[in-house]
């Protein structure tokens, strides 16, 4: 249905009615206003704190990374620093105990030629004791031996005689004899 150069009927009869529209926009400017004028300032405020907020939230974010940055490096420093310390406290120690051990073998290689050469000086000494021990008691024995030989040489009147007849005449000898040809007497006891 085709009418008139119209190609379709309208449904709703729209009409302009002016003061409604006066009082409507009149209505809204009040509106926007009291918008403007009180609630907008608290908004902007409310907004600029958020977002003052949030930038500073933002920038304390990147201050905390870059805190996190630099105290991860200065650990990673610390870690690298006392793994060289303790590497240097381990040659100092091993080159410590290198330097201890050889003054050890050294004293005691010291203290054993000091106990051999004390070992020897009192073998040496206990060596010579024995032997004037020894001779005091083969002189001791000697002259048992020999005094119980001229006891028993000398036990009879015959041999107590015939001893002193050979001791006069040793003597006799002996004061016929030059000094310069002089001989010790020999006795004949055996």
């Amino acid at each position: 249905m085709h009418m008139n150069g119209v190609l379709a009927e309208p449904i709703y009869d729209i009409s302009f009615d002016w003061p409604v529209f006066f009082s409507q926009l009149f209505g809204f400017v009040v509106i926007v206003w009291i918008f403007v004028r009180y609630i907008l300032p608290p908004l902007r405020k409310i907004m600029s704190k958020a977002q003052d907020t949030v930038r500073r939230q933002l920038e304390e974010s990147t201050d905390a990374a870059d805190r996190l940055t630099d105290a991860k490096t200065a650990y990673d420093s610390a870690i690298a620093e006392a793994k060289a310390e303790l590497e240097r406290m381990r040659a100092d120690a091993r080159t410590d105990a290198d330097r201890i051990i050889a003054q050890m073998r050294e004293a005691a290689a010291e203290e054993v030629e000091r106990v051999r050469k004390q070992g020897r000086d009192q073998i040496l000494q206990y060596r010579r004791q024995l032997m004037r021990d020894l001779e005091a008691d083969l002189s001791a024995a000697m002259l048992a031996l020999t005094e119980e030989k001229v006891r028993e040489q000398i036990g009879t009147p015959q041999a107590r005689s015939e001893s002193v007849e050979r001791f006069l005449a040793d003597l006799e000898a002996l004061a016929n004899s030059t000094p310069a040809g002089r001989q010790q007497p020999q006795t004949g006891l055996n």
